[in-house]
C-alpha cells in the first residue's frame, strides 16, 4: 500500500481503537522504510506495551506544543515560556479547550511537513472529541478570518484535507448503535472537509474462521444471528471487516490484526 503521513483511527468508545491503531503501526512498518509512529493525542501511551512491539511513540502535550507555537512566532522560546505563564493564556486556554488541540494538531502537522520519512498513526479520542478537534481550524478560521494565525489555519486545513496525505479509519462493532454513530461521523468528517475515509467494521464474530463450521452454543449462536441482521439491516458495506479474536495477550491480538489487515489491503 503507498502509506500516507497521517492515519487517524476513531469511532465511539469501546469499539477496539487502540489494538487496532497499534496493528496498523505493524503493518505500515513492513510495508515501509519510513519512521512509522504510533500517538494518542492528548492522552499517555501504554509505553511498555509499545516497547514490548517494538512500537516508537511521539506525543505533542498541548503545554509544550503552545510554547513551540507561539515561540516560532515571536521568534523566541523563553519569551514563548513566560508568556504562557501569564494569567491571561491560563484562562484562555480553560475557556476554549478546542484552541489547545488545534495548535496540538498543527504541531504535528509541522512535524510531518518538516520530515519527509516520518508517518504517525492516531490513537484518536471518541468520535465527539476527535470531531471538535478536527473542526477546529474551520471554527477559529471563521472567528479570526485575517492575521498570522489565519494563515496557519489554512495551511493545516489543505493537510487535512489531502487524501495524499491523511486517511482516517472510523471503526464500529456490529451493533445499531455503533454503526449508526460511525455513520453519523463519517457524514460530519465529510462536512468537515474530511473525504479519505475508511468505514471498519471491527470484533465481527461472524466473520471468526475458528466458528465457521462449528456448532455454537444458543447465546454465541445468537449474538451471530443479531450481528448478521444488523448489518443487512442498515445496508452497510464496509472497507474493511475484521473479525473478533480471543486472545489474552494484546501482543498477540495486534499481531492477529496486523496480519488481516495487510490481507485486506492488498485485495
Amino acid at each position: 500500500m503507498s502509506p500516507k503521513k497521517l492515519y487517524i483511527v476513531t469511532g465511539k468508545g469501546g469499539v477496539g481503537k487502540t489494538m487496532t491503531a497499534l496493528a496498523l503501526v505493524k503493518a505500515l512498518q513492513s510495508q515501509t522504510s519510513k519512521n512509522v509512529y504510533y500517538n494518542c493525542f492528548d492522552t499517555t501511551p501504554d509505553k511498555e506495551l509499545c516497547k514490548k512491539l517494538d512500537i516508537k511513540t511521539i506525543e505533542f502535550p498541548i503545554q509544550e506544543s503552545t510554547t513551540e507555537y507561539i515561540g516560532r512566532k515571536l521568534g523566541s522560546k523563553n519569551i514563548a515560556k513566560w508568556v504562557m505563564k501569564a494569567p491571561f493564556f491560563k484562562a484562555l486556554f480553560n475557556i476554549v479547550p478546542s484552541l489547545g488541540n488545534m495548535i496540538t494538531l498543527g504541531h504535528m502537522i509541522d512535524t510531518l511537513q518538516n520530515e519527509d520519512d516520518d508517518i504517525i498513526v492516531i490513537d484518536a479520542p471518541s468520535s465527539g472529541h476527535i470531531l471538535t478537534v478536527l473542526e477546529s481550524p474551520k471554527n477559529f478560521n471563521q472567528i479570526f478570518r485575517t492575521g498570522a494565525l489565519v494563515k496557519d489555519i489554512h495551511r493545516m486545513t489543505d493537510f487535512m484535507q489531502s487524501d495524499d496525505l491523511v486517511e482516517t479509519w472510523v471503526l464500529n462493532i456490529p451493533t445499531e448503535l455503533a454503526v449508526t454513530e460511525g455513520r453519523e461521523l463519517i457524514e460530519k468528517l465529510g462536512k468537515s472537509g474530511i473525504s479519505n475515509i475508511k468505514d471498519v467494521l471491527n470484533n465481527a464474530l461472524f466473520k471468526n474462521e475458528l466458528i465457521a463450521n462449528e456448532e455454537l452454543p444458543e447465546f454465541l449462536d445468537r449474538k451471530v444471528t443479531i450481528e448478521k441482521e444488523v448489518i443487512k439491516s442498515l445496508d452497510s458495506n464496509f472497507d474493511l471487516v475484521f473479525p473478533m479474536y480471543i486472545d489474552k495477550s494484546p501482543i498477540q491480538l495486534v499481531k492477529r490484526i496486523e496480519k488481516k489487515i495487510l490481507t485486506e489491503l492488498k485485495k
